[in-house]
């Protein structure tokens, strides 16, 4: 019966799922329902994520579909004893029992900006023994997840890949020395691997204080000769020569400046991430920033997103029922080739058809929200009322809430994705608004 139950909550949630199917059912009843499933969902999620919180988990990112959790603890065995206790805790909630999850990866260090940029140091999926697991630096696993360094020119994308590297393998290794040290020091031999909570605290404040002094030597030398040799090799070519992605099709907005000042707007944000030493990143920042003769709060000196990012939500797979949201413009697996399940089991194209629809009902969606729009004051921000009047009570002229440019760079974004993918009706769609406006 419960399997039954299931399958009928899995095609449910399928249906509610396709981009569209509210519009297309007249049944107000229905679509109230479907509404009230969605937002079931989303309390249930908040709470499950709280009862994470409560067990003294901190949640960095989270979605339907996976869930990534920084356990505080500094050993690997520690880790995984606590991931487990924190399962079964939670299995024993009757609102969660229903709810599988499963540990995917272990990080002894992790850098995480979003799903699309992340690096760190993966622990072996083994279920190996910590003397096992202190041994063998040159199997070691490092990550380097970057689509902002796509934007980067050739010439400086190894040293960004480089520097993130080292700036996650250098303390981990300090770290794994230190407890190899304490070890050694044991009398007892016999006693349990795990750290305890007052020794691991001291060795993650002498890690902090080790990297903060290895970003003051090691690592600021070493960006201030990159940059120097960065201005050095693009001296006298011209800012298109300096900063070219290798996938701008997807990307209207990018922003095409000096490399150098690129390369530190990108190093500095990402090392920026380690909120314990924040402040000593920001202090190499301003002084690399020194050497492009930019100021530290200058717009140009801050840093942005360079790719342009459209989800489109609740994309079903006809073959195996997975149901995600799919970043056209950041996920890697999505440019220049077919759509694909990202299911390693599954692995099938997406439906073509229904894609296209999906992207064509949002255009036209968005259309029509720009036209009717809401017209804003400039100087209180309120929403005009009176339709008659020509100005605010407070004096201030009007505005429309989304300006133009805006609207046509979100167009501009579909007509890449239309072209990339070969979507003629889109295509056609697209050009004809553009064209109008």
């Amino acid at each position: 019966m419960q399997c039954l139950l299931e399958m009928y909550l899995l095609m449910r949630y399928c249906n509610i799922s396709t981009v569209g199917f509210a519009a297309h059912d007249q049944d107000f009843m229905t679509q109230l329902s479907i509404a009230s499933f969605i937002m079931v969902m989303k309390k249930v999620f908040a709470l499950f994520l709280a009862e994470f919180r409560k067990l003294g988990a901190n949640v960095i990112f989270a979605n339907f579909s996976k869930i990534i959790i920084d356990t505080g603890k500094v050993d690997l065995p520690s880790a995984r004893a606590y991931c487990d206790s924190l399962l079964k805790t939670l299995q024993t909630r009757d609102l969660f029992e229903w709810i599988e999850l499963e540990p995917l990866h272990y990080w002894h260090s992790l850098l995480f900006m979003d799903q699309y940029n992340y690096g760190g140091i993966q622990a072996k999926t083994q279920n190996v023994t910590s003397a096992d697991s202190s041994d063998g630096d040159d199997d070691i696993d490092i990550v380097s997840s970057w689509n902002i360094a796509e934007y980067l020119p050739k010439a400086t994308q190894d040293h960004f890949v480089l520097i993130v590297s080292e700036f996650l393998y250098v303390p981990w290794k300090y770290m794994k020395e230190q407890v190899a040290c304490r070890a050694a020091m044991r009398d007892d031999t016999s006693c349990t691997p795990s750290i305890t909570i007052m020794a691991a605290e001291n060795l993650e404040g002498q890690v902090v204080d080790y990297l903060r002094g290895q970003i003051g030597t090691y690592f600021a030398e070493k960006l201030l000769t990159i940059v120097s040799d960065i201005l050095l090799h693009f001296k006298g070519k011209g800012k298109s020569e300096s900063v070219g992605p290798s996938n701008s099709e997807l990307d209207p907005h990018l922003h095409k400046g000096n490399a150098a000042l690129e390369f530190i707007k990108h190093i500095c944000a990402v090392l920026a991430l380690d909120q314990n030493v924040q402040h000593d990143i920001l202090r190499m920042r301003k002084n690399l920033l020194k050497l492009v003769r930019v100021k530290e709060f200058a717009p140009e000196a801050q840093f942005q997103d360079p790719c342009a990012s459209f989800i489109l939500p609740n994309v079903i797979c006809s073959y195996c029922n997975d149901c995600r949201d799919l970043d056209l413009c950041r996920d890697s697996t999505l440019q220049g080739h077919e759509w694909r399940c990202a299911v390693p089991q599954c692995g099938q194209p997406y439906h073509r058809e229904e894609m296209e629809n999906a992207l064509l009902q949002i255009v036209r969606q968005r259309e029509r929200l720009y036209h009717l729009q809401d017209l804003v004051c400039v100087r209180c921000r309120q929403v005009k009322a009176a339709h008659v009047s020509e100005q605010c009570n407070c004096g201030g002229s009007f505005r429309c809430k989304e300006e133009a440019p805006q609207f046509l760079g979100k167009m501009r974004v579909f007509l890449n994705v239309a072209v990339s993918q070969k979507f003629e009706l889109l295509q056609d769609c697209v050009r004809w608004i553009l064209e109008v406006r």
